[in-house]
């Protein structure tokens, strides 16, 4: 690491080959996306993924790991389970075409809706909307609203000292019992695919505080609509994100399930993608309200065209990524994204605290304090200042622990020595 006059400095991007990836890295099931810069493990629970996980996590590179739906239990994750156990309770749901709350509604009507176009709830013009259940369940945890999918998703959740709540490295977890602790998930995100509707995002351009994976359990297209017009649309709007061929090839060629396409930005160009945003909005006549942000108000999505022009006037690129049925995405701290269904998905997302990135969680913290009072994200919800006190009174008194070993140890064999000369005289 090289640090500068504001701290470390991030390390550069790395791209890579299959090549040489399997000579730093052997027996390491992997391969290359994004033109050699986001790394796929192939084997979720493999051993050997941890080393070359980090060298891409300690960049700031987000990571794609497949298989996981392969381990889970089919029978929790589907549209019927979910409304057999769930049916009956209200929630707000969003209609992602208009961004509109449509309030307290019987999770069976959204369920009965999923995969069936015909009975989707409706809009005051008669369609059918495009429906979002988000953060779920509201306010209650998860392991005990939905134990057995909470046991499922935890015995096969990649990379577990990061991602389970008492995992090595995951420093959120050594928080004192006496804290409130930080909602962290697991947290379901459940939306209706918006293929046959361009440039409609399922979740808008943001960032979080903290580092997540977030996995897709379960894909599913209309069953009374045009099927072959859903993966018609869908391929085209592959076809027009700016992924690479090998991408394009896995959901064709290996006739894996395309669930949600991704657009992640490094976190270190944040500044670029807000100074783009606000200058667009002025562009159109809008005014920039004080202590408000274009990225933590999720108010846009970033199209081809703003893409392009991302790219064009800034140097910045991010990575065009198909999360396919069964892949965990790995998003870093600090890092803009955006996400659009393409089907139907279940998806559930767990948040985490890793060593790599908790400057930025720090950081992160100190600029939501600068955001208006009414802003959802103005509040420190991670206590991110406790968790890195405690983080670092633990590390030290292991140090420590380990130092008076060494010490004791030391002397022993110094009395030892002491006393073998002593017998020899």
């Amino acid at each position: 690491y090289n640090y500068g006059p504001r701290g470390r400095d991030p390390l550069p991007i790395r791209i890579m080959t299959k090549t040489e990836s399997s000579l730093l890295y052997p027996g390491v099931a992997h391969s290359w996306l994004c033109d050699g810069k986001l790394l796929r493990l192939l084997e979720p629970l493999a051993p050997g993924n941890t080393p070359l996980f980090q060298d891409q996590w300690k960049r700031g590179q987000p990571v794609l790991v497949s298989g996981v739906g392969q381990k889970l239990n089919p029978d929790l994750w589907n549209p019927q389970s979910f409304s057999k156990d769930y049916g009956d309770i209200k929630n707000d749901l969003i209609n992602c075409l208009t961004g509109n709350i449509v309030p307290n509604q019987p999770m069976k009507k959204f369920w009965e809706g999923f995969e069936h176009y015909g009975k989707r709830l409706k809009d005051d013009k008669g369609q059918p909307m495009v429906l979002k259940l988000k953060d779920w369940p509201p306010g209650d945890d998860f392991a005990e609203m939905l134990p057995s999918r909470f046991e499922d998703l935890m015995s096969v959740l990649p990379m577990g000292e990061y991602t389970r709540r008492n995992g090595r490295l995951n420093l959120a977890g050594r928080l004192p019992e006496c804290f409130v602790r930080p909602d962290l998930g697991p947290k379901m995100y459940i939306a209706y695919g918006s293929a046959i509707h361009p440039n409609r995002a399922s979740t808008n351009l943001h960032l979080d505080i903290s580092d997540a994976v977030n996995v897709m359990c379960y894909v599913g297209v209309p069953k009374d609509a045009d099927y072959e017009e859903h993966i018609k649309e869908a391929l085209k709007a592959i076809d027009e994100a700016g992924c690479d061929i090998l991408t394009r090839r896995r959901v064709r060629e290996k006739e894996e399930i395309p669930g949600a396409l991704w657009h992640i930005y490094h976190a270190r160009d944040s500044d670029k993608i807000r100074d783009l945003l606000n200058k667009v909005a002025i562009e159109r006549g809008d005014k920039l309200e004080p202590h408000h942000d274009p990225i933590h108000d999720q108010a846009w999505y970033l199209d081809g065209p703003l893409r392009e022009r991302l790219y064009k006037e800034y140097g910045v690129e991010g990575y065009a990524i198909i999360q396919c049925l069964g892949d965990a995405m790995f998003i870093p701290a600090g890092a803009p994204h955006q996400v659009r269904n393409l089907h139907n998905c279940v998806k559930v997302a767990e948040d985490f605290v890793s060593p790599e990135n908790v400057s930025y969680c720090f950081h992160l913290t100190q600029e939501f304090r600068h955001l208006s009072d009414t802003h959802t994200n103005h509040e420190d919800k991670l206590q991110i200042k406790n968790i890195i006190y405690h983080d670092m009174k633990d590390a030290m008194a292991c140090l420590m622990a380990a130092s008076k070993e060494i010490q004791i140890k030391s002397e022993v064999e110094e009395s030892v020595e002491k006393k073998v000369k002593e017998s020899d005289s």
